[in-house]
């Protein structure tokens, strides 16, 4: 038996995993997916249903006339986000199946009809295109976000929210991915001295300095892609560091990026390049370093090493955090070293005494292999 609220009751349907909400309420024939095999969120999507038509019908609230389309275009016009090239791609991908619905209309699953509802079809045919659950389920954040700030957030008229609620769409979970035969999320996760040198080989200049730098530094993907030579910082003691603006870091904080001795050659040897950017692709800014090069490289050194199949440019930063680890570095001088909030200030860190320690602490994690791949390139 199902779960039955006012009217309504959740039900399992024969060889789908996934709880539908079904019944009748106000004279309104309800038969729904919610989307998930939970039977707790199951619940709380039932009820948020519920409570949907008591608001149309004792309240007399109208259904939301706000589109996706609408809602989007305000997200992307007042976001601050590090990130907003990145969720516009997703917005533009979602917009030709649900830019023009309601947003209270806009869920997972399938209709009466059993046919998949417009977002269901987005998620079906990113599936075919082999796209990863990880990717997929980045969408559904971004679409998720923008739901939550029209009600928490955004006013209409009156002063009353944007949409009066919002059911988070659920994402992909293990289970579902597998049967929809989507890539497995990759690992993040360090890699070894020998995957990096096969990884590394087989990548093209530009390509392997962004990620011999940020193997060695921490940072992240953007702001190596963002770096500028402005923000570098050169010490008559020797100490370098880059100074990245809490505008382009992810945590909206100031970044010092300390630099070892790899970090530091990888900077003397990209100068001259571009007047703005520290790395550049023929004359031109770096959008992203998992790019079709980055891909490339990766078939050729899995052939060579089969562990490199799902290593991803995050998994550097990964390598760097858990090196300094192995290496005895305290957690919260990790924590500055690889950008994360930690308990003291940014004032602390710019002592000469703390500077010239995070330097020894991040020239730890230096090894051999780095300088060779450096000499090879200069080399070549």
């Amino acid at each position: 038996m199902g779960r039955k609220t006012a009217g309504i009751k959740l039900v399992k349907r024969k060889g789908n995993p996934n709880w539908y909400a079904e019944g009748t309420l106000f004279k309104r024939r309800v038969r729904q997916s919610t989307s998930t095999a939970s039977k707790e969120e199951a619940t709380l999507i039932l009820n948020d249903i519920v409570n949907q038509l008591k608001r149309k019908h004792v309240y007399g609230e109208e259904d939301s006339v706000v589109d996706f389309n609408a809602v989007a275009a305000k997200y992307l016009n007042e976001s601050n986000k590090v990130s907003i090239k990145e969720d516009a791609r997703y917005i533009e991908q979602m917009a030709p199946y649900i830019g023009e619905q309601p947003m209270n209309k806009i869920y997972r699953g399938y209709d009466g009809q059993n046919d998949p509802t417009p977002l269901e079809q987005f998620i079906l045919d990113r599936a075919k295109n082999k796209v990863s659950a990880r990717t997929i389920n980045y969408a559904l954040s971004v679409l998720n976000i923008i739901g939550n700030k029209a009600v928490k957030r955004w006013r209409g008229s009156g002063g009353k929210p944007l949409i009066p609620f919002w059911n988070s769409v659920p994402s992909i979970d293990s289970e579902e991915a597998k049967a929809l035969g989507l890539r497995p999320k990759r690992q993040v996760g360090p890699i070894s001295w020998k995957e990096q040198t096969v990884l590394f080989n087989e990548l093209p200049e530009f390509n392997r300095d962004m990620c011999l730098f940020k193997v060695n530094t921490g940072c992240r993907e953007q702001e190596v892609c963002q770096l500028h030579w402005s923000w570098l910082v050169q010490r008559d003691d020797g100490i370098w560091f880059f100074e990245i603006p809490e505008g382009f870091v992810k945590n909206r904080m100031k970044r010092v990026v300390v630099l070892n001795d790899i970090a530091k050659s990888v900077i003397q040897k990209r100068r001259g390049g571009h007047p703005k950017y520290v790395f550049v692709y023929k004359g031109h800014s770096v959008n992203k370093m998992n790019g079709t090069a980055f891909r490339k490289a990766r078939k050729r050194a899995t052939k060579k090493l089969p562990s490199l199949r799902n290593v991803g440019i995050h998994n550097l930063k990964h390598t760097y955090g858990a090196r300094l680890r192995v290496a005895g570095v305290p957690e919260e001088d990790r924590n500055f070293l690889t950008g994360h909030k930690g308990r003291m200030s940014m004032t602390t860190y710019y002592s000469v005494p703390e500077l010239t320690k995070m330097l020894e602490y991040s020239n730890r994690v230096c090894k051999l292999d780095d300088r060779l791949i450096l000499l090879k390139r200069k080399a070549g």
